[in-house]
């Protein structure tokens, strides 16, 4: 993505230059020249952001301006509250309506990632979209190494190792059998044991070398899309052990995952079936 201004329609007002992270904006009013330099742009979108009057290109098109009235709406006080609102009433839902995901809400819903605020802007987080059959198949493989996991658990030497390694809880006899018998209904295609059945699962991904943060970035886009999906009546859940268990290039190449990238995050979408009517209690982070 290139990144011009246009010497015509710019006023050298100077704050595309003072809000760029890597400096490389030189405006001289005297001159009225305006330059971005060809190196060292991370491509951020924050001088064309900024112009007051759009002088500044990508790719040779304006940015689309925010529509009238919505940054005045933006920070009102009814706007505020139904954002405190998405934040503190969205639950991890673990249960879902037999209804595909609109077409355009799971556009809206990527589109929130793609836009998600990445460290030193470095994009690197990528999507991929199970549906359907490829849901049933990737629950399926998971539940495979599930089963494994369960079996050695359930021996003598598994609940010695499960409470040296510090996770006595998921070691619990009456745990670990309800987990079996939640496996056996996922293969008899009765249960989902790990998508509860979503028509939709996202996986989020980095690449496996040259990035630092890639979690991070998953993180962060994943959360945005999470609360994109809320505010559109959709649900998610966080499944963090389809993440763990996918530990292999291998495993993670069944589900669609490049060699050279790891996955960050793994949430499902869908139509809860369930209803909620009050926010949740936590303790609170005041020292």
């Amino acid at each position: 993505m290139t990144y011009e201004i246009n010497s015509t329609e710019c006023t050298f007002c100077g704050l595309c230059a003072a809000d760029c992270p890597s400096r490389i904006i030189t405006i001289d009013k005297n001159s009225q020249t305006a330059e971005i330099a060809s190196s060292g742009c991370i491509e951020c979108s924050h001088c064309a952001m900024i112009c007051p009057v759009g002088a500044v290109r990508a790719d040779g098109e304006q940015l689309q301006s925010y529509p009238a009235g919505t940054a005045e709406f933006a920070s009102s006080p009814d706007a505020v509250a139904a954002f405190e609102h998405l934040i503190k009433s969205k639950r991890s839902v673990r249960s879902y309506k037999e209804q595909p995901i609109d077409p355009d809400d799971l556009k809206a819903i990527i589109s929130a990632g793609e836009l998600t605020a990445t460290a030193s802007n470095s994009r690197q987080v990528k999507s991929i979209v199970l549906l359907d059959n490829d849901v049933r198949k990737a629950s399926l493989l998971i539940c495979g190494i599930l089963k494994r996991v369960v079996d050695i658990g359930l021996s003598p030497a598994g609940k010695m190792l499960i409470k040296l390694a510090g996770l006595g809880r998921y070691g619990a006899k009456s745990l670990l059998e309800d987990y079996r018998t939640r496996i056996e209904d996922t293969f008899k295609g009765s249960s989902d044991a790990f998508f509860f059945q979503a028509p939709a699962v996202v996986v989020l991904t980095y690449p496996a070398k040259g990035k630092r943060f890639g979690r991070t970035d998953c993180a962060l886009a994943g959360e945005n899309m999470m609360l994109t999906a809320h505010a559109r009546g959709i649900s998610a859940c966080m499944i963090g052990f389809a993440e763990a268990a996918l530990f292999t290039k291998k495993l993670r190449r069944k589900v669609g995952v490049p060699a050279d990238r790891r996955i960050g995050l793994v949430f499902t979408l869908g139509y809860s079936s369930r209803k909620y009517y009050r926010y949740p209690k936590r303790e609170s982070w005041e020292a």
